[in-house]
């Protein structure tokens, strides 16, 4: 598994009988009153949640390009 921060990428490698298998987790996360799952912290500005978004659009490209990298894709 390759933890990047917020996410985790499980990579199964394939066999001859059986396909690679990827899969995305979430690591970081609060549950708040309602059971909902937050993925940042409480924000006060739309800077502090602008960055935390592009935070995790980074990590997500990276899980990207390390599952293309174990489908052998290009």
């Amino acid at each position: 598994m390759h933890v990047f921060g917020a996410f985790e990428l499980d990579i199964q490698p394939g066999t001859p009988d059986k396909p690679a298998s990827v899969r995305a987790a979430l690591l970081r996360y609060a549950r708040g009153e309602d059971s909902r799952l937050f993925i940042t912290p409480e924000c006060t500005s739309f800077d502090e949640i602008e960055g935390h978004i592009n935070a995790l659009q980074d990590e997500l490209d990276q899980l990207r390009q390390q599952a293309q990298r174990a489908y052998g894709a290009p």
